[in-house]
Formats: C-alpha cells, structure tokens, sequence
C-alpha cells in the first residue's frame, strides 16, 4: 500500500513539474494594418482624414471633397479624397502639367511613376499584371521610340493595378487633353 502511495505521488510529481516547465509560446505579435488609401481607411470621417493628412495644409473642402497638395518623392501632388454621407469612399493622387514643359519634365514623371510603383508593390503587393506599358497604337514603326514621344502621341499610356481585399488601385501615366497626367486613384470595394 505504501509503495502504491509513493509510485502514485511520484506520478503526481512528475506530471506537475512537466505541466509547471512547459514553454510559453510567445504570441505572434499583430500585422500592422495597410492603410486603404495613404494614411486613410474606408469610412473614415472627414475629421479623421484631416488628422491623417497632418502637417498638410488643406487646399480645398466641400460636402464630397476634400483637396490637399503634397510634397513627395520630389513631386508635388494633388491628393484628393471623396466622400459620400461624411464617410470616405475614394481618392485620387495626381500631377498634371502643360504642353510647354513636357520635353523637360516627361522623363521625370517617368521616373517618378517607376519610384511610385515600386512603393505601391511595397504597401500593396505585386500588381495584377507585371507589364505596366499598354500599347493603344502598337505600330512596329514606333515601338522602338522612347516611352515620352508615344506617351505624347498617344500611342502608350502606362497603367499598373492592384486589389487588396477592400480596394480597388490603378496607377496611370498618360496623356491627353494638353496635359500629362499621372494618376493614383483607389477605390472602396
């Protein structure tokens, strides 16, 4: 009977001491959250846009829009953000200039539409299609022409896109109406 008590304390002891060393498991610690839109998330009220937007001085505001404009990468850009009943549903990045600056400053857009991408790939992953060159006039006489002379032509536009599982994202270098646009809109799912 005694050595029944013992074994049975014995067990008793080694199962405590196995439960009492087991290792903690550390927590893995959370994902930070991607923004939807720069530092901005669908539904977001107005106030909240704004103190996102800080140190940015805002341009313009009404019911549906709100307007500021950004120093980044060496661009200065139009960011705008729409919203439907106080809530934020889309926006905008853009830089848009004339015809008159167009052989001095395409090549930068190009440039900056290349840093601009490779940034979007980091916040949003990579994009649906690799290819950002789209051919709206793909003549074999101007293929072998630099990008800005068949951007002005119209002849190429450069498009990126992307889907996260709350947005809707396109990356656009174009031109049209006088004017080079280059545009990053986003969009609520």
């Amino acid at each position: 009977m005694f050595r029944r008590l013992a074994l049975l304390f014995m067990i008793a002891a080694a199962l405590s001491m196995f439960f009492a060393c087991k290792p903690e498991i550390p927590e893995e610690p959370p994902v930070p959250k991607t923004p939807d839109f720069r530092a901005a998330d669908w539904g977001y009220s107005k106030a909240e846009v704004q103190k996102s937007q800080l140190p940015n001085e805002e341009l313009y505001a009404d019911e549906w829009t709100m307007l500021y404009e950004v120093a980044e990468g060496g661009d200065m850009l139009l960011v705008y953000y729409f919203f439907e009943e106080d809530k934020l549903v889309s926006g905008e990045c853009r830089i848009e200039m004339g015809d008159a600056e167009w052989s001095r400053r395409v090549p930068e857009m190009i440039e900056s539409y290349a840093v601009f991408r490779n940034n979007a790939i980091m916040l949003y992953g990579e994009p649906l299609e690799d290819d950002y060159r789209v051919w709206l006039d793909k003549d074999p006489d101007y293929v072998n022409d630099p990008d800005m002379h068949n951007l002005y032509y119209k002849r190429l536009e450069y498009l990126t896109e992307w889907q996260t599982e709350r947005s809707l994202m396109s990356l656009r270098l174009f031109y049209k109406d006088r004017d080079f646009k280059f545009v990053f809109e986003a969009f609520e799912k």
